[in-house]
């Protein structure tokens, strides 16, 4: 009896060490949008472990709009929207913090929420689960005008405007094979500073503590190619 009690102990505790081995950074999160946005969600996932482990992801539930669209990535794979599970593991180092999984959502035409839930998974171990929930705010952008829009990427304008430390170009990227940056020159046109556009984020932060205080001008390149140019107001 005390060895069938030992070997159940043994059991119970080395399933409560695995079950750690995977975790979430956050078990749930609340996204907001603007009506015909792309709103990318970057999942962060973390092996706690001292080996590799396999994460598994399946997408077990959806409530979206009809004219919605749900899906996911890894990296800069992505995957219709007819796709629910993640068609190969992927493998995650010991101690490795990751964010290449991305959930999608365009918002579509209309306000209002939706989400989205997902089961994370250690592949060698199913019981080493996080069940994860997105929800989605979608909300009306006519406050919010592009100062830019085409079929590749639509931005906004930088805020705010004038600037004394940080200011934010908020963007989406809407073809994922497009090479999009934000290049800040002085009035003399030199270039004091650059941003990239990545595909799977929405913000880009400008620090312009870096700065002199004075006028500056950012201009928005698609493919190296300068598409559009507007005015950023320094003080100190």
């Amino acid at each position: 009896m005390n060895k069938l009690y030992f070997l159940l102990v043994l059991f119970l505790a080395s399933h409560i060490i695995s079950a750690q081995e995977l975790q979430v950074v956050e078990n749930s999160i609340v996204h907001t949008g603007r009506i015909g946005s792309v709103m990318k969600v970057p999942v962060t996932l973390v092996n706690t472990s001292d080996r590799p482990i396999y994460v598994a992801i399946k997408r077990t539930n959806k409530v979206i709009g009809t004219s919605q669209k749900s899906y996911f990535c890894w990296g800069n794979e992505c995957y219709s929207e007819e796709t629910d599970k993640l068609p190969l593991s992927k493998r995650l180092e010991p101690g490795e913090k990751s964010s290449a999984f991305v959930s999608v959502l365009e918002a579509g035409l209309a306000e209002g929420i939706s989400t989205v839930n997902y089961q994370i998974y250690n592949r060698d171990n199913p019981m080493d689960y996080v069940e994860y929930e997105i929800t989605y705010s979608v909300e009306d952008k006519v406050a919010e005008r592009f100062i830019y829009e085409s079929r590749a990427i639509r931005i906004n304008d930088v805020y705010p405007n004038p600037v004394t430390e940080f200011a934010f170009i908020d963007y989406n990227i809407l073809d994922r094979d497009v090479e999009a940056k934000v290049v800040i020159h002085n009035v003399l046109g030199s270039a004091v500073a650059e941003y990239d556009l990545p595909y799977l984020e929405t913000r880009v932060k400008v620090n312009a503590d870096e700065f002199n205080a004075g006028v500056y001008f950012y201009t928005l390149y698609v493919d190296n190619e300068g598409v559009m140019s507007r005015k950023l107001i320094v003080r100190k």
